[in-house]
């Protein structure tokens, strides 16, 4: 395989393993190690959690760049285990570019839930974190159909909202709304615990722990840029729950 198409897959392969979750460190060390395999003299390896940038160097010390934006993220870690899987088989064996070309595909194109699956999976979450926050039986239903709702509403949303920050806002003020609503009908009075078990689904918990795992292992630019989204994103949260109790009047119960 040509050193360039080498090149492209590596920096395929590592875009998706940065959606899927994984550490910068994982995603520089992967791509290094792909064109080496297959050739590369020298490879130079610059990600931080919105961009990758790759340079190699070929045997007749020609150098070929390539740069990654990244936009959106979606954790994924059977997705990531299967990129890892094939970025070690890549490494060992050095396989022809169709069969690297279809796996690449069929990992992208991998099915992992169906909406069906994936609203019931988000309600049931929510419904637990309601109940291990001190929810009754009756908080926990309800914050099981918030939960279901919400999922539902967020592949809307996603469509319409500008950029995260915005929908996480938007997300959290529906939660809270919803919750307010029930307390207002006299179902629950106990809305506090609903609005926490929801936001539990939209907490960056895993771009918090990647940041720090990146401060630790020495990325502290990636580290810092994963902490500040992570609090931001925390902040709209909070802000967008404040936002839907201060206008229905629950902020003042």
């Amino acid at each position: 395989m040509e050193i360039q198409k080498v090149l492209t897959y590596a920096m395929e392969i590592g875009e998706c393993m940065l959606i899927s979750g994984a550490g910068v460190s994982r995603v520089e060390d992967t791509i290094t190690r792909i064109c080496q395999a297959y050739g590369a003299q020298k490879t130079e390896v610059f990600s931080i959690t919105s961009s990758i940038v790759t340079s190699i160097t070929d045997s007749y010390g020609e150098v070929f760049t390539q740069t990654k934006r990244i936009r959106s993220y979606r954790t994924d870690f059977g997705k990531l285990d299967e990129l890892n899987q094939l970025s070690r088989y890549m490494c060992k064996c050095t396989p022809k570019e169709a069969e690297v070309k279809s796996r690449i595909l069929q990992i992208k194109e991998r099915k992992t839930l169906t909406p069906v699956m994936e609203n019931i999976t988000s309600a049931v979450i929510a419904a637990a974190f309601t109940l291990f926050f001190g929810g009754g039986v009756i908080e926990g239903i309800l914050g099981f159909c918030i939960g279901g709702l919400v999922t539902m509403l967020s592949k809307y949303l996603k469509i319409l909202t500008p950029n995260s920050m915005v929908f996480h806002f938007l997300l959290s003020f529906f939660v809270a709304s919803g919750a307010y609503l029930a307390a207002k009908t006299g179902i629950t009075s106990d809305y506090g615990k609903i609005i926490i078990g929801n936001l539990m689904l939209l907490v960056p918990g895993v771009a918090f722990v990647n940041s720090l795992r990146d401060m630790i292992g020495g990325d502290m630019m990636s580290g810092i840029l994963r902490l500040c989204e992570s609090i931001v994103l925390a902040i709209f949260l909070a802000g967008g729950s404040f936002l839907a109790l201060f206008l229905w009047g629950g902020a003042w119960i």
